[in-house]
């Protein structure tokens, strides 16, 4: 049984509309999805290109040991395609929503976490951090030899 709402405002009719739709809920979770994946990516470049990071995903460190930003771009929008595309396909089912879902708060947890690890480095400087990271087999640098490690990131 489905609820149906009457929106009188026809400002508001149309994005009503879109969301009683499970399918358009689905592409548009994968939509936001992918967006924030995308700013995750661009992060985790800046951040192991400047001044390295500590990676606890292993697959994710597993790309880095190649050390370029381009097989790390390239292996996690495959990642996220291929989610995104399995999802989009059995979007009309409750599982693809569920999982459209959890992706979803899970990359909202992950972009709360990179706000925090944003603050916190601009607290401190980038010698201490590196320090402390000797002998870490998380800790992830990439030499790519256009950028210092040095410099600051604002």
């Amino acid at each position: 049984m489905t609820a149906r709402v009457n929106i009188t405002n026809p400002a508001l009719a149309a994005p009503a509309r879109l969301f009683m739709n499970r399918s358009s809920r689905v592409i548009v979770l994968i939509t936001m999805i992918a967006a924030m994946s995308i700013v995750d990516l661009y992060l985790t470049i800046l951040y192991i290109t400047h001044t390295g990071m500590n990676e606890v995903n292993p697959l994710a460190r597993a790309m880095m040991e190649y050390q370029s930003p381009a097989i790390l771009g390239v292996w996690k929008l495959a990642t996220v395609a291929l989610g995104g595309g399995i999802l989009a396909f059995i979007r009309h089912k409750r599982s693809a929503e569920l999982g459209a879902w959890a992706g979803c708060m899970i990359l909202v947890m992950l972009m709360v976490h990179w706000v925090a690890y944003i603050e916190e480095h601009a607290r401190i400087s980038d010698g201490p951090i590196q320090v402390n990271a000797l002998g870490d087999p998380n800790w992830v640098y990439f030499e790519t030899g256009q950028l210092r490690p040095t410099t600051r990131i604002p």
